[in-house]
């Protein structure tokens, strides 16, 4: 699993190309998910830290998560320096 994205009610679970939709809360996928390898970017996204590439500075304070397909998710700065040290500390 690459990442999620909650929608309501249900989540949105995207694999390489593909994407599921299941009825379930973010936090009722989040609390199954093993919290070394998920991290929350966004109160909407939740992202697998093996599929990161990089972190990019956007505007006015704000990051883009890159995963290694290309896609461009915006990390909020609620979850930033968590993420971002997290980050340095994965090889």
């Amino acid at each position: 699993m690459d990442w999620f994205e909650a929608s309501g009610n249900y989540v949105r679970v995207h694999v390489g190309k593909t994407s599921h939709l299941i009825r379930e809360t973010m936090n009722g996928i989040e609390s199954s998910l093993n919290p070394q390898m998920f991290a929350r970017i966004h109160r909407a996204v939740t992202v697998n830290l093996d599929r990161i590439k990089e972190l990019q500075p956007w505007f006015a304070g704000d990051y883009v998560v890159i995963l290694r397909d290309g896609r461009q998710l915006k990390l909020s700065r609620t979850y930033r320096e968590q993420l971002q040290a997290r980050m340095h500390r994965i090889p």
